[in-house]
Parts: structure tokens; C-alpha cells; sequence
């Protein structure tokens, strides 16, 4: 249990700095058709969807699928903070980050953290 937990807390700091590097080259997915791999749902589908955070409580939701310049698609933005959409923010969240479960998706990162990712500016 103690490996799992300092595996999780090393994710946890290594994946923000890693989304730092990859978010200013990072294009906004148009075609609404296309699959995300490894869910099998569509960007379509995935835009829009709830995001939760380790304590189970909703702090945002998906607002673009992203992709690299070359095509493959790594990352959403995700609207958080804020208040009925005052005074939030757009961070990038790489998909290695998310899970789905259910109707949701669930990060393993406090809303403080999730806060201090990486701005998208589109």
C-alpha cells in the first residue's frame, strides 16, 4: 500500500510538469467524430462531461478534446473554479490523468491541484 501511495503522489507531481511542456503545442480537436482512444467514446461525447475530483465532488467539466500537431490526441482542457461560470478558469489535463467512471470522469488530484495546471488559452 505504501508503493501505491508514493507512486500515486509522484504521478501527482510529475504529470502537471509534464502537461506544462505539452500544452503550448497542443491544437483544439474539430472533428467531433473522431474516437478518444483507450475509451472508445467520441470527442462529442467527451466535451461537456463532468470532471470529479478525489473527493468525489464535481470541480469541473471537459470543454475541448486536444490533440498534437501530428494528430494523436493527449489532453482536454476542463473549466474549473469559478461560479456559474464566473471568475473560472481552462487548465490542461492530459488523459493519462483522467478515468472514466460512469457518466463522469475522475481525477485523483484535490481541486486546488487540478486549479494549478497548466492555462489553456485558446
Amino acid at each position: 500500500m505504501r508503493i501505491a501511495l508514493t507512486t500515486l503522489a509522484a504521478a501527482a507531481v510529475a504529470l502537471p510538469a509534464l502537461a506544462q511542456d505539452v500544452a503550448p503545442n497542443l491544437l483544439e480537436v474539430e472533428n467531433e467524430a473522431l474516437v478518444v482512444e483507450p475509451w472508445g467514446i467520441t470527442v462529442d461525447d467527451l466535451e461537456d462531461t463532468d470532471i470529479e475530483d478525489a473527493s468525489g465532488d464535481v470541480i469541473g467539466e471537459v470543454d475541448e478534446v486536444l490533440m498534437t500537431p501530428e494528430g494523436e490526441i493527449v489532453a482536454v482542457s476542463a473549466e474549473v473554479g469559478g461560479f456559474l461560470g464566473i471568475g473560472d478558469s481552462e487548465v490542461v489535463v492530459e488523459l493519462g490523468m483522467l478515468r472514466p467512471e460512469g457518466d463522469r470522469l475522475h481525477i485523483d488530484m484535490s481541486k486546488e491541484q487540478i486549479e494549478a495546471l497548466p492555462v489553456w488559452d485558446d
